[in-house]
């Protein structure tokens, strides 16, 4: 998650032919429950469970001490070599022949498919102190059946539906001193949102970034561990990607507190959840550096890069 001075490390312990459409509508979030696993849910804040299978969902996970995997970041499969995530969940943390990519199952545990790292491909203009361009693409060591989600190619709108996923924390364990602030959930999370006005996000890019809230107006957000993940929205029965988690988007001094949920009696006050930002995918920048990294194309006129886009968008699309 990204504050107004950096992008935080997200973890804590842890495709292309969009049209408009309705969302699927609000269901309210259950309680917090122990499953006995030393596992906290739900954990996108105000979430709930996965109330269908996402055959694109992508769990990051690193080996930790133990021997066991650990969950650190969230991200998409677009392409069934290629998942596209946060550049500040990549640049240290995921390394080739070391992480794991779970795909295609809602419990980050077991199911669906468990592939390594090839490579990771860091956005190059990347920049801690700029706002935007906080995207990285990782190529599996093998292809995976899971259906990737499609890349939108219509921009998201004020007031438009969508849906985020992650296996984020409930609450910032530098606030607040619980376990269960460390923890990620076994089962992925899920919140329906809405693009809002531009001006209730800060340290933001109007060009590349979405400013998110609920769908409902309640304050809840993606939190760490979410970084990465996708920002959907369902049309004729099929999901597609409009953007990629990166942060905070509430105004407020060195850090914005966008996923805490402490009790005001606790350390860290009341639920201060509020806006997020995601990376746009229908930025055509981003467009053309995917396009060109996973398909190996090499334009540099207007006629021609239009001509590669058109292809990438069809191989993408039958991927």
């Amino acid at each position: 998650m990204r504050s107004n001075i950096q992008r935080l490390l997200a973890g804590a312990g842890v495709v292309l032919a969009l049209v408009l459409g309705n969302a699927p509508a609000v269901v309210a979030a259950p309680a917090p429950t122990e499953d006995g696993t030393g596992v906290v849910e739900p954990f996108i804040v105000g979430g709930r469970d996965a109330t269908e299978a996402y055959t694109f969902a992508a769990s990051l996970q690193n080996p930790a001490a133990d021997g066991s995997l650990r969950h650190f970041c969230t991200g998409s499969l677009i392409h069934r070599r290629w998942v596209v995530t946060a550049y500040h969940c990549s640049e240290t943390r995921v390394v080739p022949g070391v992480t794991k990519v779970r795909i295609g199952s809602v419990d980050q545990t077991e199911g669906g498919t468990l592939a390594g790292v090839r490579r990771v491909v860091l956005h190059p203009q990347f920049d801690w102190n700029t706002p935007g361009n906080d995207l990285a693409l990782i190529e599996l060591d093998q292809a995976v059946p899971q259906q990737p989600i499609l890349l939108t190619t219509r921009p998201a709108k004020v007031g438009s539906p969508s849906r985020i996923m992650g296996w984020g924390v409930v609450c910032d364990a530098d606030l607040v001193n619980d376990a269960k602030c460390k923890q990620s959930p076994r089962v992925l999370q899920e919140l329906d949102t809405t693009r809002v006005p531009d001006k209730q996000c800060s340290f933001f890019d109007k060009v590349r970034e979405l400013c998110i809230k609920a769908l409902d107006g309640l304050k809840k957000q993606a939190c760490f561990g979410d970084s990465g993940g996708p920002l959907a929205k369902k049309v004729f029965g099929r999901w597609f990607l409009m953007g990629a988690t990166t942060g905070d988007g509430d105004d407020a001094e060195m850090r914005p507190h966008v996923c805490t949920t402490a009790p005001p009696t606790e350390p860290g006050g009341e639920l201060k959840a509020g806006s997020g930002i995601w990376q746009d995918l229908y930025y055509t920048g981003y467009r053309i550096w995917i396009v060109k990294t996973i398909f190996g194309f090499s334009a540099t006129d207007g006629a021609e890069l239009n001509e590669q886009m058109r292809q990438g968008d069809a191989l993408l699309a039958a991927a």
